[in-house]
């Protein structure tokens, strides 16, 4: 059996002013190739497959014709596709209705029984090859504050909670799979995992105290497929909990390693190989210079871009430009667009430090062009930080999304 695991698509993503719709469109159909290079069986998507909790309709547009291509392309295909905290839940599983005949799962909410209980039997579907049970998937979608098991003497905090969910999931997924291999889903943050330190876009998702240990997941998972951290990688040196990563750069910190989806190969009711296989880049990202410089050679560096050709049918570029200054520069903006005016480039955004004192220490001045060029949800962002001097909870940015999306449908 087969698997490719991919997570953070993150569709609906503007990059600044710009949308990234070509961008989502180009991998997706990368995607479809690569599961009939590899010959896959089940795909899994480990949450945040939208950016917000109410995407455009040209966001869900997209998603839904990917799937529908993939179950005509390749009808023995499984799709489990679990919701991330960028993901509303209701919204991801909306489809579901029209897909019961189909080997599609959207996940989005942990449900109770009748006996108010955690269902999760709800979570464990077998997985099939030739029509043949040969293993069983627990899609855990991210887990919110309450959904975790509690017990009569205490609340467990956030870590604790999810590490007791994923031991009762899995003890009740043995007594379901009777020896065939269990594979696991997650949408969290685990401690250890490397982020880029200028890298706001992967913060714990609530408040700092939640980073959930490797030791979280029992050793009867023989794969763990996370979302939420966009670097791809392992976690420590358990190869076979990973991060597959975002496929596309989500900011220019993400723009400096390849961004990937992973293949897994079951034999024998064993994983035996874990393939990573790069994303192609559809559109790159440029930080010119590559350290902050003075305007003078700021100026130098962008006037040595290329010229845009008529006959270039490549993506343009997108654009970050480092300026380190001495003082305020209310001309430098419209400096920046007239040196790039002619080159192959589109400005994305002014990365500018203020260079302060004899220690020549530098802090930033200016990290966006404007307000306006921001969401709703960056304002908020902006906003708390100055107020509580800390990023704002990822807690907090779902609700707001959820908040915001009652507010657009009424």
């Amino acid at each position: 059996m087969n698997l490719l695991h991919t997570a953070d698509w993150h569709l609906g993503q503007t990059f600044y002013q710009y949308d990234r719709y070509h961008e989502h469109e180009h991998f997706l159909n990368w995607l479809l190739q690569t599961i009939e290079n590899q010959k896959i069986d089940v795909l899994l998507i480990s949450g945040d497959v939208f950016d917000t909790a109410n995407p455009a309709v040209e966001s869900l547009r997209l998603f839904y014709h990917f799937l529908h291509r993939a179950i005509t392309r390749f009808p023995q295909l499984q799709i489990i596709a679990t919701a991330g905290n960028h993901d509303s839940p209701v919204r991801l599983e909306m489809p579901q209705p029209l897909l019961e005949d189909t080997r599609v799962h959207l996940i989005g909410h942990v449900r109770c029984n009748h006996q108010k209980q955690i269902d999760y039997d709800s979570l464990i579907i077998p997985l099939y090859k030739d029509d043949t049970i040969a293993a069983y998937c627990l899609a855990v979608p991210f887990l919110r504050l309450g959904d975790y098991p509690k017990n009569e003497e205490q609340t467990p905090n956030y870590a604790e909670g999810v590490t007791l969910f994923y031991n009762q999931i899995t003890q009740r997924a043995l007594t379901i799979a009777q020896g065939k291999p269990l594979i696991a889903m997650g949408h969290l943050h685990a401690t250890g995992a490397e982020v880029s330190d200028d890298d706001t876009a992967e913060r714990p998702i609530i408040g700092g105290i939640e980073g959930v240990q490797a030791t979280a997941f029992p050793t009867q998972l023989q794969y763990v497929a996370l979302g939420h951290i966009h670097k791809a990688q392992a976690l420590g040196d358990k190869e076979y909990i990973r991060y597959s990563g975002s496929p596309l750069p989500l900011s220019f910190a993400e723009r400096n390693y390849n961004h990937q989806v992973v293949c897994i190969q079951l034999i024998e009711n064993k994983i035996q190989h874990i393939q990573p296989l790069v994303v192609p880049l559809h559109t790159p990202l440029l930080s010119v210079p590559a350290q902050h410089q003075s305007p003078e050679k700021v100026l130098q560096a962008l006037q040595a871009l290329p010229e845009s050709a008529v006959t270039n049918s490549e993506p343009l570029p997108f654009l970050e430009v480092k300026v380190l200054l001495s003082e305020p520069s209310p001309e430098l903006k419209s400096e920046i667009l007239k040196a790039i005016g002619n080159k192959h480039v589109r400005l994305a955004r002014i990365d500018v430090r203020l260079q302060q004192g004899e220690n020549d220490s530098e802090t930033p001045l200016q990290s966006e062009l404007a307000l306006n060029d921001l969401q709703p949800i960056d304002v908020l962002k902006q906003i708390y930080e100055k107020k509580f001097h800390t990023s704002l909870p990822e807690r907090y940015e779902a609700l707001f999304e959820e908040a915001l999306a009652l507010v657009l449908s009424s």
